[in-house]
C-alpha cells in the first residue's frame, strides 16, 4: 500500500482541472454571461505539471501570471465567421450524432438525421448509372454512405459522396460538420492547411491548455504513474521505467518529484522512432531531477535493441532493479498514431523482461486513447468507420462542453492540432486495416491482469469531478485491471495494468 503522504504528493498536481465551480484566484477562466461554467486551478494547488508543460515547451523558468493561460492563443478566424454555432452540448442527445463506439452493432437506423432532413431517402446509385445523390441528405446519412461504398469498394461513388460531404462541412461548424472537414484533409484542402498553419503558430500555448483543460492525457498518465508506484517494492533500489512513446516528456515531472521523496534512484529508457529528437526531453527531464535532488540516467534505445540493452544496463548497474513499461498510444495531446505492430512489438519483449527478471517482478501499463483496438469485431468498414468516428465526435463534444463559446476561436486551434491528426481518412484506412488483420492484442501476447487499486479509482474520479462533471470513471477488465474514462457513456480513454 502507497504511503499517504506519498499518494498526497503524486495526486495533488493534477486535481481542480474540470469545470471548478470555486472562486478561482488563478484560473483559465471559461465563463460569459450565459454559461456560467468555468474551469481553473486555485493558487494553492497551481500545477506543478502545469509549470514543467511551459518549462518544457519554452526551455527557461518563469513565473505563471493570472491569465498567460492563454497567451498567444491569437485569433485564427474571425468572430463573424464563428457566430453561434460552436455551443454547449446540454441535451441527452445530439442532432445528427453518432452511435455509441462501445461496441460494433449494425440496427436498422444507427444514425438519426436532423429534422429538417427527415423526410429524405438515402438513394444511391452504383457507377454505371447516374449516381443521383440528394443534396438535402443529412451530413449523418453522407457520412454514412461513403463508410459503405469504401467498403463495397466503390471508390468512384466514394468520390462523389466526399464531394457532397464536403458542400456541408466547416471548420466552425458544429461537432459533426468539423468531424467532416478534418476527415478528408490530406485531398488537397488550402483552407485545412491554412488553418493547421495558424494554429501551429501557438503550439506551446495550445499544448499547454489542452493539456491542462481535458483529462485526457492526464488522467492517463497519473493513473500509470500511481500504479507504477503502487507496486514497487519497498526495499528496491532503483525504479527502470521503459517509456514506449516519451512524447514531450510530461508525464514524468510528478514521477520525479515522488522517486526523488523515496530517496530511490530513477532510470528512463526512452524508446527510439525513426527520426524522432529526444534530446530536447531528456536535457529538461535531467534540469528538473537535478532540481529535485534525484539521482537519474535517461538512455535511449531502438526498440529491436530493447532487450539486449536492458540487460547490460542490468549487468552494469549492479543494484536491484525493479521493471516498469509505460506504453502510452492515441493520446490526442500526442497528435500521432503508432502501428499496432510497433505497440506489439514492445509489448512482447516487455513480457519476455518481466519473465526473466529478478522473482519475476515489474509491470506493464498501458494507456490507449485510440478507438481502433475496440472495433475490432466489426464485421466490415462500414460499421467500424461509425464507431471510429463516434469515439472522436465525443471526444470533440466534451472539449465544446469544457470549453465557452467565447473561447471557440482556442477551442477549434486546439482541434485542429490534437483532433483533427487521427481522423483523417487515410488514418481511419490504416487504423482498419490494422485491426481486422490482428486478434485480441493483450490476450495474444499472454498478458495477465494486474488489479488496480480502490485509491487509484477515487483519485481519477476526484480528478475529473465526478457527479458535477459529464466525465465518468469506472473499472473493469480482466482481474479488474483497467480504468476507463467514459464522457456520457462513450470511452474516451483507457488505462491497464498487466503482468
Amino acid at each position: 500500500m502507497m504511503q499517504p503522504e506519498l499518494l498526497e504528493q503524486l495526486s495533488w498536481p493534477y486535481h481542480n482541472i474540470i469545470n471548478s465551480s470555486l472562486d478561482l484566484e488563478f484560473s483559465f477562466s471559461f465563463s460569459n454571461t450565459e454559461d456560467s461554467y468555468s474551469s481553473g486551478i486555485s493558487s494553492d494547488q497551481f500545477l506543478f505539471a502545469d509549470e514543467f508543460v511551459e518549462y518544457l515547451m519554452s526551455g527557461d523558468k518563469f513565473q505563471v501570471t493570472d491569465g498567460d493561460y492563454m497567451e498567444g492563443l491569437e485569433p485564427i478566424l474571425g468572430g463573424d465567421q464563428l457566430g453561434d454555432v460552436c455551443r454547449w452540448l446540454r441535451e441527452d442527445e445530439s442532432e445528427g450524432s453518432f452511435p455509441s463506439p462501445n461496441q460494433c452493432t449494425e440496427p436498422e437506423d444507427i444514425w438519426s438525421p436532423s429534422q429538417s432532413t427527415k423526410s429524405s431517402e438515402v438513394s444511391l446509385t452504383l457507377p454505371g448509372g447516374d449516381m443521383d445523390i440528394d443534396s438535402h441528405l443529412s451530413l449523418g446519412h453522407l457520412l454514412k454512405a461513403y463508410g459503405q461504398a469504401m467498403e463495397m469498394e466503390q471508390r468512384e461513388l466514394a468520390e462523389v459522396i466526399r464531394r457532397r460531404i464536403m458542400e456541408k462541412v466547416s471548420p466552425v461548424g458544429e461537432t459533426l460538420e468539423r468531424l467532416g472537414f478534418h476527415l478528408f484533409q490530406s485531398v488537397g484542402m488550402t483552407e485545412e492547411e491554412h488553418l493547421l498553419q495558424e494554429s501551429s503558430k501557438n503550439f506551446k500555448a495550445a499544448f499547454k491548455a489542452f493539456y491542462q483543460i481535458f483529462p485526457y492525457g492526464k488522467l492517463a498518465h497519473f493513473t500509470a504513474n500511481l500504479a507504477i508506484l503502487e507496486a514497487v517494492p519497498e526495499n528496491i533500489e532503483t525504479i527502470h521505467i521503459v517509456d514506449f512513446d516519451v512524447g514531450e516528456g510530461v508525464q514524468w515531472a510528478p514521477m520525479i518529484e515522488s522517486v526523488a521523496s523515496l530517496q530511490k534512484t530513477l532510470r528512463l529508457t526512452l524508446i527510439k522512432s525513426g527520426e524522432d529528437l529526444l534530446g530536447e526531453a531528456t536535457r529538461r527531464l535531467y534540469d528538473h531531477a537535478r532540481s529535485s535532488g534525484l539521482n537519474m540516467k535517461v538512455e535511449e534505445v531502438g526498440i529491436e535493441d530493447l532487450v539486449s540493452e536492458i540487460k547490460k544496463m542490468k549487468n552494469r548497474g549492479g543494484r536491484r532493479e525493479w521493471l516498469a513499461f509505460n506504453c502510452m498510444v492515441g493520446l490526442p495531446h500526442m497528435r500521432k498514431g503508432r502501428s499496432r505492430s510497433h505497440v506489439r512489438e514492445f509489448l512482447r519483449k516487455a513480457k519476455e523482461l518481466l519473465a526473466n527478471s529478478e522473482n519475476n517482478e515489474g509491470i506493464i501499463v498501458i494507456g490507449d486513447g485510440d478507438a481502433g483496438e475496440r472495433l475490432r469485431s466489426c464485421s466490415g468498414y462500414g460499421s467500424f468507420f461509425e464507431g471510429y468516428l463516434s469515439h472522436y465526435q465525443a471526444l470533440c463534444e466534451s472539449m465544446e462542453w469544457n470549453v465557452a463559446v467565447s473561447l471557440a476561436e482556442a477551442r477549434i486551434a486546439m482541434e485542429s492540432l490534437f483532433v483533427a491528426p487521427f481522423i483523417s481518412s487515410p488514418f481511419c484506412l490504416r487504423k482498419w486495416e490494422e485491426v481486422r488483420e490482428g486478434s485480441d492484442l493483450y490476450a495474444e501476447i499472454g498478458l495477465n491482469g494486474q488489479r488496480l487499486t480502490k485509491e487509484n479509482l477515487v483519485e481519477a474520479q476526484e480528478m475529473v469531478r465526478e457527479g458535477e462533471s459529464l466525465y465518468v470513471v469506472t473499472i473493469g477488465g480482466q482481474n479488474n485491471n483497467e480504468m476507463v474514462l467514459e464522457w456520457r457513456g462513450n470511452p474516451l480513454v483507457r488505462v491497464s495494468t498487466w503482468r
